[in-house]
């Protein structure tokens, strides 16, 4: 759910001397306070430094100086009133401006309009990189999709982007302002180099992001990006990036075609995947996850508990998929808790899970055997190309993504007590599902 956040822009003011010579003025804090989800900058214009969370991830960058210089024109032509007027403004956003103990509020909603585009990460804004790019278009995957292609334990991994699935030879277009970075071939684990299934297009953007355009066709990149990585200019939203290259792989589960998409990853600029969906324009998406099953398990997830007779502390799994819209492929929910109450429906345990945001690691195998069944208790998630099935231990994490501990029997207590499970998808529709337990 969004909540309220402030943007804080610390700016120095030095004086008119000699860059050896710079003596900074009393520190002047600018504040913008709006709703958001869960993010919040501070700007160091003396250096660029952009201190950023989103949700509880570092997303902090160093602004490119030529981005540092555009803030500075946009402060100069807001011209910030030195006296506001009385009374306390109510519309949104609201400017503070703190000079020692002097404190002014004021409404500029030109001035946050501005600033956002260099130190926010968007919110259900973004444009989509197909045309037409104001609308949303079909999700195979999503960044926390189980992925498992080797036929060895400890392969398995995050899905660290979004698929976005178009006919072959759809053209890619850029979807935020940035600067060309790379244009070429990557590796993969157990991939083999200039593979043209897998070419990208890097850009980092003027708001502290990585974007790569994986499977790219290498043939297809555009003059706009070519020029872009010459020359260090920006490349605006809307430049064509090249086409999505013919994939040669047949999705088995639901479609028997090929699964032509674009993989687009949207990464911190130290490689924290953050949550596509949640920065691109939303779907029309009203139905919220189905949760197939809760099952208990031991706090080693080796077996199965009764629940007619709960005798130690456990875990809770669900089976559970999502689908967006019309999209035949089922996708993992963003968010999950779990409650238990007593027999009156009194509250005893409340406990929230992992809001996928951004990533739990910027290594995309790490904690995914945590917070997925791979095999745990005799439940094997699976993804990929085929069937997919989707086992989360909604207690694995904590909503700051630290391990959790098992439920204890002392927490819920003796006699009849419900397990409530919640899960939520990417567009806030949530699903509950309750489980009838006995601690004797």
């Amino acid at each position: 759910m969004p909540i309220g956040a402030v943007v804080f822009l610390l700016f120095l003011v030095s004086c008119d001397s000699a860059a050896t010579d710079r003596r900074p003025e009393p520190a002047v804090f600018v504040s913008i306070e709006r709703e958001t989800s869960r993010q919040s900058a501070m700007l160091f214009l003396a250096d660029g430094l952009v201190n950023r969370t989103v949700g509880t991830a570092d997303a902090s960058f160093v602004m490119h100086a030529d981005d540092l210089a555009a803030v500075y024109e946009i402060l100069e032509q807001t011209k910030i009133p030195e006296e506001c007027p009385a009374g306390d403004p109510t519309a949104a956003p609201v400017v503070t401006i703190r000079q020692g103990t002097a404190e002014r509020r004021c409404a500029l909603p030109e001035h946050r309009v501005a600033l956002d585009a260099f130190l926010l990460v968007p919110e259900r804004t973004m444009s989509w990189p197909f045309a037409p790019q104001d609308k949303p278009h079909p999700v195979g995957h999503t960044v926390n999709s189980f992925q498992d292609y080797s036929p060895l334990a400890g392969d398995e991994y995050f899905h660290p982007g979004v698929d976005i699935v178009m006919p072959e030879n759809s053209v890619v277009y850029n979807i935020l302002p940035g600067r060309v970075v790379r244009y070429d071939y990557y590796d993969l684990s157990g991939g083999t180099a200039k593979n043209r299934m897998y070419f990208e297009v890097v850009i980092e953007t003027v708001n502290g992001l990585t974007i790569q355009y994986h499977h790219i066709d290498p043939d297809s990149v555009s003059e706009a990006v070519k020029e872009a990585k010459r020359s260090a200019e920006i490349l605006p939203v809307g430049a064509e990036i090249g086409f999505i290259v013919s994939w040669t792989v047949t999705e088995t589960g639901y479609t028997n075609e090929p699964f032509h998409h674009l993989h687009l990853n949207t990464f911190t600029r130290d490689f924290l995947p953050l949550d596509g969906l949640q920065m691109l324009l939303p779907h029309p998406d009203t139905v919220p996850p189905n949760i197939v099953a809760v099952t208990l398990v031991d706090d080693g997830r080796t077996r199965v508990l009764d629940p007619a007779a709960i005798t130690q502390d456990f875990r809770v799994v669900i089976e559970t998929y999502d689908l967006i819209d019309n999209n035949p492929w089922p996708l993992p929910p963003r968010r999950t808790a779990v409650r238990v109450t007593d027999e009156k429906g009194n509250l005893l345990l409340e406990r929230p899970g992992y809001d996928f945001v951004t990533g739990l690691s910027t290594v995309k195998e790490e904690f995914v055997c945590d917070y997925y069944l791979c095999g745990d208790a005799g439940m094997a998630s699976t993804g990929d190309y085929g069937p997919r099935r989707f086992f989360i231990e909604v207690t694995a994490f904590d909503e700051r993504g630290a391990p959790a501990k098992p439920i204890t029997r002392s927490t819920v207590g003796k006699g009849q007590r419900v397990v409530t499970v919640i899960a939520c998808d990417e567009y806030d529709n949530c699903a509950d599902r309750e489980q009838e337990i006995v601690v004797p």
